[in-house]
């Protein structure tokens, strides 16, 4: 599945941008990267795959004219919270130009399609959503956590070891390691999202009205002072859709929050909301007005 490109960007071979993403090939930004491309012609340059979310955030940092593709979310195993630290910081200034959303349907893959399964490599991620299908299948087998579900899939390719070693990753990450799928479907009754930023440098050009924006929010350090702060948006009829606290550097007990709201600080309410949100002592800085309606399959 492969819509359109988001309002507002169609792209030129002169435009074309490239687009880092958390390798290496075959890791599930890998994956939406290449939807992205096939989808929008020209205006995604070259797949630069990086072995780190934060690596994705230096890259952009030295290159002004490039996209970057990081996770925030998994259905099952929650925030990923190296894209969260990172978008928080104040020394960061990318955007968030859109979030995309990436259905993945999980196999179990090895160097033969009949041999003895000792050992799953995989991201934490798939582990926490197949636990239940493990536990069922595979209890006594040893888990193996790497950076990507791809990683995983290469460290099981590389090995001399060539009976016993599995992985769990998306179906097509088997044929781009040469791997054999095991089992086809894991855990298919539970829904298996992943949603992704799109994140440069400027706001993304969209002509019509974001459905989300996200903030960093310092709040004052006295009793009360999220509920008061959520009040005026809960007033103005704004759904909050994320909310996460993460520790200050260097400042013990000090957090900062990371929230996505629906809609968009051009809204009338949205703004006044946010106004009073300031008066009353909240820091607020803009991560990002986007849209979030597309989504993909693996």
């Amino acid at each position: 599945m492969c819509p359109e490109a988001p309002c507002g960007q169609s792209g030129t071979a002169s435009s074309a941008r490239s687009l880092a993403c958390l390798g290496p090939e075959g890791s599930f930004s890998h994956l939406l990267a290449g939807k992205l491309k096939a989808g929008e012609g020209e205006r995604i340059g070259p797949i630069v795959p990086l072995p780190s979310i934060g690596e994705v955030f230096d890259y952009l940092a030295t290159q002004p004219d490039a996209l970057g593709l990081v996770p925030i979310e998994n259905s099952s195993g929650g925030f990923i919270i190296d894209t969260v630290d990172r978008l928080l910081d104040e020394r960061c200034q990318l955007q968030i130009q859109e979030e995309l959303t990436l259905e993945v349907r999980l196999a179990l893959m090895g160097k033969a399609s009949n041999q003895q399964v000792l050992q799953i490599h995989s991201h934490a991620m798939p582990f926490f959503h197949c636990d239940e299908w493990l536990q069922q299948h595979y209890p006594k087998v040893q888990r193996v956590t790497a950076s990507s579900t791809a990683a995983a899939a290469m460290a099981v390719q590389a090995s001399t070891i060539t009976q016993g070693l599995s992985a769990i990753g998306p179906g097509p990450t088997a044929a781009a390691y040469g791997l054999q799928i095991l089992c086809e479907h894991i855990a298919p009754e539970v829904l298996n999202l992943t949603q992704f930023y799109l994140i440069g440098h400027g706001a993304g050009a969209c002509s019509n009205p974001a459905q989300r924006t996200a903030l960093a929010v310092d709040l004052p350090d006295r009793p009360g002072s999220l509920c008061r702060f959520l009040t005026p948006l809960s007033q103005a009829g704004i759904n909050l859709k994320r909310l996460e606290s993460r520790p200050l550097r260097g400042k013990p007990n000090q957090y900062r929050f990371f929230l996505e709201l629906e809609g968009e600080p051009a809204q009338d309410c949205f703004l006044e909301a946010l106004e009073q949100t300031r008066r009353d002592g909240a820091q607020l800085r803009v991560l990002g007005s986007f849209a979030a309606h597309r989504r993909f399959r693996s």
